[in-house]
Formats: C-alpha cells, structure tokens, sequence
C-alpha cells in the first residue's frame, strides 16, 4: 500500500504469466490487474497464502513475489521488489 494508506493505482489486465514456486514448479496463470505494488490473478488450482515464488511474464521478465490472499482459483500478491508499470 502507498504512504497514507492508499493503494497504488490498479491496472486491468489479461496477460498470460507463469507462477514458479520455490521448488521450480510451474504454474500458469492470468495477471487479472497490475500495480506497482502487487497484482491479482487466476490460477486452476487453489494457490497457498504466504508463498513466495516468481512471477514470469513473457514480454517483462521475472518478478520475485508473495502470495497475500486466496480466495478460491483467485489470488493477490506483492511484488518483493520495486516495479515499474
């Protein structure tokens, strides 16, 4: 979340991605919104609160990242380093 308790300004996607756990597996899945901070995103099978792993988006590169919510195939995330949109 941005100074002030606001959160940084989404940005709806619908970019194919690959979720890499901590143990090399792969996962794909759908970027459903962006921000600089974190990200949403479908997968098909249900993912674990509080994993880290990388998100790899194609065009952009790799992104280390943890899991902060799930909410059935749905899940938010945070980038665990700065990015930019």
């Amino acid at each position: 979340m941005a100074k002030g308790g606001k959160r940084a300004p989404r940005v709806r996607t619908a970019i194919a991605a690959v979720l890499v756990d901590t143990d090399g597996g792969e996962l794909a899945v759908q970027v459903l919104d962006l921000s600089s901070g974190g990200f949403r995103l479908r997968a098909p099978e249900v993912l674990v609160a509080g994993e880290r792993g990388t998100l790899r988006v194609s065009r952009y590169g790799d992104f280390p990242v943890q899991i902060l919510w799930v909410v059935d195939c749905e899940a938010g995330g945070r980038f665990l380093a700065p990015v930019t949109l």
